[in-house]
């Protein structure tokens, strides 16, 4: 319990008024002095007499809270005291030295009193909140005393998700891909996969009821998700490739590139250039999970995007590979050259400004308001290539069975002229057994 300013200010007036009423032998003074020190002594009486019993709750809305959003902080106070609180303040501590302080009506026994303050979530990561403390004063604002109510509870801004345009399959020399024509899928598929605790969000219909009663918690059957390609998503972790607002866009692209691959329905996998673990996403929940991982992700001293691809491209031949990276040096524009020609399409994305021309085929991600626009057109471009190179490819193969059909029908089988024997040896050269089509480089996507 401490004075307010009021408070102080009247027991000064009463000590000096009673100290001049007996100099001065003015009864007046010592009336007042008198009236001042029993307002005193009520305030004190009051403010050290009072109980609360107060039930807090803290609600951060949207759940999922996003780095650049604004988050709706609600305090739920429900009174569980005999009697009427007095009128309180609310002061919520914030991580960052901030604080929200909101006033409080008088709450009657066993009535709830809803509170609500704006949290703008500026970089992700963990975010503490609280504690909460309560503050009552007397009826005359003379003394106040402070109650903890709340402890801190962590914030989990999770990064900035940029709606991107679904990343279908490019299958190129995929194994995994079945080369079935896409379908829409759900979460899950027919095929079952494992059997897994039952988290928020899920079916119903999917769990598994002698599993749960055996483990005597909910267990959902986990189906396997049809697979038309593969995507892998490579983040860079190397520090000296970034500032601190290029590498939180790599994180944000880096998740954003996951979620378009996910409702594209590929094989998706996600790893960085800092350690071997390859995470497969196969389901909504697992892809969550990613999500959470990267709220928290930071740069690493032994990351190196040169070893990461040369690994990578041991161990897989086709499928689709996007890589975030900061400033990409000659050296990396060579590495990644060497990829192309492991995957069937690769799109790199720079999320640090170039120190020069950057090479035409990079993306360069310098604003957020700029990257799903340059992503459709990465897309497009590529993908447009490679259904031209194959239509090319096709018009080899035609040609090279109607070169044979016109020798066979003039009667000279395999002995047929020579001419239609050499046009049918170009274009199969030329576009049908690895060459080069007319205006692709060598390792475009074909």
């Amino acid at each position: 319990m401490s004075p307010t300013k009021a408070g102080t200010a009247l027991f000064t007036i009463a000590v000096v008024s009673a100290l001049a009423g007996r100099l001065l032998g003015l009864v007046e003074l010592l009336i007042l002095a008198s009236i001042a020190f029993l307002a005193v002594l009520f305030s004190v009486v009051y403010t050290a007499t009072a109980r609360l019993d107060i039930g807090v709750s803290r609600i951060a809305t949207p759940a999922r809270l996003r780095a650049g959003t604004t988050a709706r902080i609600d305090l739920i106070l429900r009174n569980r005291g005999r009697r009427r609180t007095p009128v309180m303040s609310a002061h919520d501590q914030l991580q960052d030295g901030r604080g929200a302080t909101v006033h409080v009506a008088p709450i009657s026994t066993g009535a709830e009193a809803r509170l609500a303050y704006r949290l703008p979530a500026h970089r992700r990561g963990r975010f503490s909140v609280g504690p909460l403390d309560l503050t009552l004063s007397d009826p005359l604002g003379l003394t106040k005393a402070s109650v903890r109510a709340a402890r801190q509870t962590d914030l989990m801004i999770h990064p900035k998700l940029i709606n991107l345009r679904p990343l279908t399959a490019i299958a190129g020399l995929d194994p995994t891909a079945d080369h079935q024509p896409r379908r829409a899928i759900a979460n899950s598929g027919d095929e079952f996969f494992a059997l897994r605790p039952y988290v928020v969000g899920d079916e119903l219909k999917r769990v598994n009821w002698r599993a749960s009663a055996h483990f005597d918690d909910l267990i959902v059957r986990q189906d396997e998700r049809p697979r038309t390609g593969r995507v892998t998503v490579l983040l860079d972790r190397r520090s000296e490739v970034y500032d601190d607002p290029g590498f939180e866009r790599a994180v944000s692209t880096a998740l954003s590139a996951l979620y378009a691959g996910f409702r594209g329905g590929d094989s998706l996998r996600f790893l960085t250039t800092a350690g071997a673990t390859v995470t497969d996403i196969r389901t909504r929940s697992e892809l969550e999970a990613v999500d959470e991982q990267l709220a928290l992700i930071d740069v690493s001293p032994n990351a190196s995007l040169p070893r990461s691809l040369d690994q990578l491209g041991r161990v897989t031949r086709g499928g689709t590979l996007v890589v975030i990276t900061g400033f990409v040096s000659p050296e990396i524009e060579l590495a990644l050259g060497r990829a192309q020609k492991r995957f069937g399409l690769l799109v790199p994305i720079s999320c640090q400004r170039p120190r020069h021309d950057p090479a035409p085929w990079l993306v360069v991600h310098d604003s957020d308001d700029t990257l799903a626009g340059k992503w459709s057109n990465a897309l497009a471009g590529r993908q447009a290539a490679e259904v031209k190179a194959g239509a090319v490819a096709g018009y080899g193969r035609r040609a090279t069975e109607a070169a044979h059909q016109n020798g066979s029908g003039n009667g000279n089988g395999s002995g047929g002229p020579r001419a239609s024997g050499s046009t049918s040896s170009s274009h199969d050269t030329g576009y049908g057994n690895g060459g080069t089509a007319p205006g692709f480089e060598p390792g475009e996507p074909r």
